[in-house]
């Protein structure tokens, strides 16, 4: 009986971590659309840039001058931990639906400002002082 009561509250704890996950992509899914951020079909980085994981759906891309929102398809855990190639068809442009970050296919890529990185990196991190 205790076994099942410490199971069952093992699946509570995860559950909720996954509705929190859910809950941050769900806030900077509505920053893209409330914000009206322009959606780009292709960046050029000249093969030098830095991410910063907001959650594995999201990630902050800064470039010498820009700072892009990404989001992923599909992103193997452990994002910042694992060194995966990249696949890119021009070593000096970031497509989506084509291109990969650290293993991760990207599905969109939003310009935004650094006020508004800065609001979502907060936004993140908070979420993850909630849940840790």
């Amino acid at each position: 009986m205790k076994s099942f009561i410490a199971l069952l509250l093992f699946a509570l704890l995860v559950a909720c971590a996954a509705q929190r996950e859910s809950g941050v992509d769900e806030a900077i899914s509505d920053f893209v659309v409330l914000s009206e951020l322009e959606e780009l079909d292709r960046i050029r980085t000249q093969d030098q840039f830095g991410t910063s994981e907001l959650t594995e759906r999201y990630a902050i891309l800064k470039t010498r001058k820009d700072v892009y929102l990404v989001e992923f398809q599909r992103c193997p855990p452990q994002f910042n931990d694992d060194v995966i190639p990249d696949i890119r068809y021009d070593k000096n442009t970031l497509r989506p639906r084509t291109d990969t970050i650290r293993g991760c296919r990207i599905k969109k890529i939003f310009a935004i400002d650094e006020a508004g990185a800065e609001e979502l990196t907060l936004l993140a991190e908070a979420s993850a002082a909630e849940s840790g």
